[in-house]
């Protein structure tokens, strides 16, 4: 029997059950595929598969804010999509107690091009499933223990912060959807523990002029969990900022629901010029990374990563973007979400390294510290810089925090284009500035390093070359590439190329 404490929750879950079915209908996901299948029932038993989805990101309450901390609930509805007739446990007591699905909410922010994860919850554990027609036909109705396939459960805001109910993320495998029972209880203040907490001048108008919000919920269930349908339990919902009451900024829930899509789906809704791609992890979960490169308008480029984990509970501890020779970097940025209310996590940022033919971030190794702020299930981090070259194809790395096999992992993504060999080497701005003049002799002579014109030649042949400059003047060599070396033969490609406006010859009609 459920304590008296559950009981009363459960009273209330009946009436927030109404109240989800008073908000807007879910937008439909986007893909066909995806859409619900409603089977005959079959009981637990039946042939199927085991599918839950989030059908209704609903409203959002406010709890109230501390020491610069506002304290938030969404509400949510989950509906039974399985297939063969499969039931869904939403059992929690006796020896079944933690076969019931575990909720995450979450909360985004899109600014200045910038899409980022300001907050997040602590776990809310479902229980007595409502069995209701909230999203579709309910067929088989299975009672408090079970959800039957195209039923709902709902759980408003308010039963979504309470804090009795509520688990810490730490416990949860999200790839076998397990968890110890009974779990742990938040700590920390009252009014924030455990909550979705964001800081509040994260979502203060004034500071944050024309940004756009996302509230996400996310389902962890064992019946579904560590199979293609666990990447189908996130859906999102965009959210606005009202008036400041009883100091704290009021959020309500706008639009429909975007079904069966996480979060960073949104990034790509609102600008189309994101490119967001799926990495699987073998044995694991999925990562999905974001990607987007704007030209600064001054020679630069700047380069924004989001780097979302599904549900991989190896989690990430590191990630890099190559960089070619002589692609200067600048403007390296890192942002993470805060854990809270007892999470044992460390939240150190990544610091980032750029050398090597890359920028990379890492946080510390999962054998000196096994709770490092590693990128874990349920969490957004982002990876930012600037470059003097603007942006094609390249492969990303991500490093996975747990010990095992992969190590890495790839992804597509936009990187830094690698430099175009060129005797346009300079200019009076020393940028290159279209000609083939004196100031690119210059540049060359001053870095000059052949190993025929040296007396003492050093082994390897020159080896005692300026790298900095290396890369901007070694244009050539004797098989038409370069060498190591400034000497004759870039001298020979940079005077062939000759087109200075100083000698007549408007630079317009240089060789590309």
């Amino acid at each position: 029997m459920k304590s008296g404490v559950i009981l009363t929750v459960a009273g209330l879950a009946g009436i927030a059950v109404l109240v989800g079915q008073m908000y807007a209908g879910a937008q439909p996901h986007r893909e066909a595929s995806r859409t619900a299948r409603f089977a005959d029932p079959g009981g637990v038993a039946g042939v199927g598969t085991a599918d839950l989805i989030v059908c209704i990101v609903s409203g959002i309450a406010e709890y109230g804010t501390v020491g610069g901390i506002s304290a938030y609930a969404i509400g949510t509805t989950a509906q039974n999509n399985s297939t063969g007739g499969v039931l869904l446990s939403w059992r929690d007591t006796g020896a079944f107690a933690n076969q019931h699905p575990v909720i995450a909410q979450n909360i985004f922010r899109l600014k200045d091009g910038r899409f980022e994860q300001i907050g997040m919850s602590w776990l809310k554990h479902g229980f007595c499933a409502a069995d209701a027609p909230s999203c579709g036909s309910c067929v088989n109705a299975a009672g408090c223990d079970w959800l039957g396939v195209g039923c709902a459960d709902t759980y408003g805001a308010g039963l979504n912060g309470f804090q009795t109910l509520l688990g810490p993320r730490f416990e949860v495998n999200p790839v076998t959807g397990a968890f110890p029972w009974p779990h742990s209880l938040p700590t920390g203040n009252s009014t924030l523990a455990g909550r979705m907490l964001v800081a509040i001048n994260d979502v203060d108008p004034a500071l944050n002029p024309g940004a756009q919000y996302f509230v996400e919920a996310h389902y962890i269930t064992p019946d579904d969990a560590g199979t293609v349908t666990a990447n189908n339990n996130n859906s999102y919902r965009p959210a606005s900022v009202g008036s400041l009451s009883g100091g704290i900024w009021n959020l309500s829930t706008t639009g429909s629901t975007h079904q069966q899509d996480p979060a960073i789906q949104a990034w790509q809704d609102q600008d189309p010029s994101v490119g967001l791609v799926n990495i699987n992890v073998a044995n694991d979960g999925r990562f999905i990374l974001g990607y987007k490169a704007t030209d600064n308008g001054d020679g630069t480029w700047h380069y924004e990563y989001a780097l979302h984990n599904m549900n991989s509970d190896r989690a990430a501890g590191s990630f890099s973007v190559p960089i070619p020779a002589c692609v200067t970097v600048t403007n390296e940025g890192f942002h993470d979400v805060f854990y809270h209310s007892g999470e044992p996590y460390d939240g150190a940022d990544w610091p980032v390294t750029v050398g090597g033919g890359d920028v990379s971030w890492s946080t510390d190794d999962f054998t000196f510290n096994p709770n490092a702020n590693a990128l874990r299930w349920g969490t957004m981090y982002n990876y930012r810089f600037d470059a003097d070259s603007p942006p094609t194809s390249v492969t990303v790395e991500i490093g996975l925090f747990k010990p095992g096999t992969p190590a890495l992992v790839p992804a597509h993504a936009v990187g830094p284009t690698a430099r175009t060999l060129s005797p346009d080497i300079t200019g009076p701005l020393s940028v290159p500035d279209g000609c083939v003049d004196a100031f690119d002799l210059g540049a060359m002579l001053a870095a000059w390093c052949s190993a025929v014109n040296d007396p003492n030649p050093p082994s390897p042949p020159c080896e005692n070359c300026n790298p900095a400059n290396l890369c901007l003047v070694d244009i050539s060599g004797a098989g038409n590439a370069p060498d190591g070396c400034v000497d004759a033969f870039d001298l020979a490609k940079l005077l062939a190329e000759w087109c200075s406006v100083a000698g007549g010859n408007p630079c317009g009609t240089c060789i590309p």
